[in-house]
């Protein structure tokens, strides 16, 4: 996740003189005559933790990410070892980097590590109810349990065929298209749109998927709200890791921005399910079924499932399921 590049300047420029006198405050501290040792002092159970590096107040280890944080890890991980405790800002983060740490954390202790840690992002954007980032449990599991069975099952993708084909063969078409006459054509939008494209159609239907795939203003405005969606997914605010500049994310216009991509993903998602309801569907062997009709019908029979799935679910699902990879 990355910070916005105004927020991490502001960032500093407020930082550095609350240090200086954050450390000029601890200095005038240290001058104070000592107190007489208690008699029966108390001592507290303190667990061994990671090897970490010297940081700032306030700040942490956040200066030492840089602007390329993977060889920033790896150049602390050179110098303090495979696995290594980092602050960021408030946030305690412990850092493995080496093939029998991870296999300690994601093998022999998953259960303890099992949690993802809480995005205020992603509650904000996901209804706080997404099967990848809700916390490790009873609804986490009924949720996976669907995807996996009813949305990502061999027999679920393999009726998406058609709409891979198709989309296959526009994007063929496209680039023989552009590349007439010796033209170099560039394939990372490209093959973006051919992902947008398919994950629409599976998701939504094509009746609803073109809606968002043409050319007109409405259509380029449903790709605007997703794109920002999907970039927002990445974003970090800085009152996320400094509280105490939390102002800094209305200043950039990040929450503004949070809030009306939010409202428009809202109401995409509410005419897309309306729609799905009102329209009769096929039946369960049908091929032309979407994610949002399989959906329905789990809504529909919660108690051979074990669990409702409410609207704000079936919109957090179908979010998390079209959003790329970035």
């Amino acid at each position: 996740m990355a910070l916005e590049p105004v927020a991490l300047l502001l960032t500093v420029l407020v930082a550095a003189p609350l240090t200086v006198l954050l450390l000029l405050f601890l200095v005038a501290g240290n001058k104070r005559p000592a107190r007489a040792a208690s008699p029966t002092p108390r001592h507290r159970l303190r667990l061994p933790l990671p090897p970490s590096p010297r940081g700032l107040p306030l700040l942490g280890h956040l200066h030492l990410l840089g602007s390329l944080p993977h060889r920033a890890l790896a150049s602390l991980a050179r110098a303090h070892g495979p696995v290594l405790l980092l602050r960021l800002g408030r946030v305690p983060t412990v850092v493995v980097s080496s093939a029998a740490a991870a296999e300690e954390v994601m093998r022999a202790r998953d259960l303890a590590f099992a949690n993802r840690p809480a995005s205020a992002m992603a509650e904000r954007l996901l209804y706080g109810r997404d099967v990848a980032f809700a916390p490790y449990g009873e609804y986490w599991r009924m949720v996976r349990r669907v995807c996996v069975v009813h949305l990502l099952s061999a027999r679920r993708v393999g009726s998406f065929r058609r709409v891979r084909e198709q989309e296959a063969a526009a994007l063929v078409a496209r680039v023989a298209r552009d590349s007439a006459g010796g033209a170099a054509v560039g394939l990372s939008d490209l093959l973006t749109e051919y992902a947008n494209a398919v994950v629409s159609r599976a998701a939504f239907g094509d009746e609803s998927a073109r809606g968002l795939l043409d050319e007109f203003d409405s259509g380029r405005r449903h790709r605007k709200v997703l794109t920002d969606f999907q970039k927002l997914l990445g974003t970090t605010p800085v009152g996320e890791v400094l509280p105490w500049l939390g102002w800094v994310d209305a200043v950039t216009g990040l929450e503004g921005k949070i809030r009306r991509t939010f409202e428009g993903l809202d109401g995409l998602l509410e005419k897309v399910i309306d729609d799905h309801r009102r329209r009769p569907r096929s039946g369960e062997d049908g091929g032309d079924r979407d994610f949002v009709d399989v959906l329905l019908d789990v809504h529909n029979k919660d108690q051979e499932h074990g669990i409702q799935l409410e609207t704000n679910e079936i919109k957090a699902i179908i979010l998390a399921r079209t959003r790329q990879p970035r």
